[in-house]
């Protein structure tokens, strides 16, 4: 498996105002929502094979976990996307990871993962964190599109990064 593409924020100044799609709206992690994320982990990337039990061993069990940096996208009752903050210490500082953002096929084209990466940014700011990043493959086009128009960058850790990034942006019109 190739290793994913990398972008930052470097600041979060000058962030959109936060705005929700009518008919959903965002909260906060709340026991039980372990089914929930294991539901759209497993839809949203190919049945994954996806527990509850995964999202305690890979979320709420880890040392950095804060239930209020793991969110979700609610419609009609029902947690339909999910995304993930997660506080890191780097290079002397902490910074902000997103992670895990993913949002049930039947649901996109309504901006929710712009939703779920400004809630998420917003979340990053409260905590004093203004570096955030995130890692994406190189075939999720509409999510780096998202995140270009949210302020980030790409960077480039491998060499081969410079050749992938000049095809996404082809891909995306940019070049």
């Amino acid at each position: 498996m190739e290793d994913q593409l990398r972008m930052v924020r470097r600041d979060l100044d000058n962030l959109p105002p936060f705005q929700c799609p009518d008919g959903y709206h965002i909260r906060t992690y709340q026991k039980g929502d372990e089914e929930h994320w294991a539901r759209i982990m497993d839809v949203a990337f190919v049945n994954t094979g996806r527990t509850a039990e995964d999202a305690y061993a890979n979320v709420i069990r880890q040392g950095n976990f804060d239930p209020n940096g793991f969110c979700f996208v609610i419609y009609d009752h029902q947690p339909i996307g999910t995304a993930c903050a997660w506080k890191r210490y780097h290079s002397r500082k902490h910074i902000g990871y997103i992670d895990m953002l993913a949002v049930l096929p039947e649901h996109t084209g309504h901006k929710l993962g712009n939703s779920l990466t400004l809630f998420l940014l917003q979340y990053f700011k409260a905590q004093s964190i203004v570096y955030v990043m995130l890692d994406t493959d190189d075939f999720r086009l509409p999510a780096i599109k998202n995140y270009l128009n949210l302020g980030f960058v790409p960077v480039y850790p491998r060499k081969n990064h410079v050749t992938r990034w000049r095809n996404v942006f082809k891909k995306l019109g940019l070049l």
